[in-house]
């Protein structure tokens, strides 16, 4: 079902289809929080995969402006402007913003752990050189 949700979209992470399904499938109709480092057409697969997931992301939105993302106005998915490399941009958003949110998992595919990990409570998952890793928080 993941697979077909990411090709449908067009989204850059269909080579970790299974890999998601896998560790996400028994997590589909609960109530948590994602956060996405980075902003692409996953956003709307995660909508539809996790029913009950409120889904946070960051983004740079160096190549596309927001405005031509028409998801990030969906119920349920919250969004914000921060350069991930700056650990201020990143506390500015987490603490002044969402006022210091909680994840059930983040996805990274840029390396950001050090930073992101103290809001995650459950798993962190970095994806580098077309592989995904785990980590608990």
């Amino acid at each position: 079902m993941l697979h077909n949700l990411l090709t449908k979209f067009k989204s850059n992470r269909v080579n970790f289809a299974n890999y998601y399904e896998k560790e996400l499938y028994s997590k589909r109709f609960s109530p948590m929080c994602m956060l996405q480092v980075g902003v692409d057409n996953t956003i709307p697969v995660w909508k539809k995969y996790l029913e009950r997931c409120n889904i946070y992301c960051i983004d740079s939105f160096k190549n596309k402006e927001p405005k031509n993302y028409n998801f990030l106005n969906d119920e349920r998915i919250f969004w914000s402007r921060c350069n991930i490399e700056d650990k201020n941009s990143v506390l500015d958003v987490m603490e002044k913003i969402w006022c210091k949110p909680r994840f059930n998992l983040i996805i990274d595919n840029t390396n950001s752990f050090s930073i992101l990990r103290k809001y995650c409570f459950g798993d962190y998952y970095s994806e580098v050189d077309n592989e995904v890793f785990r980590t608990s928080c």
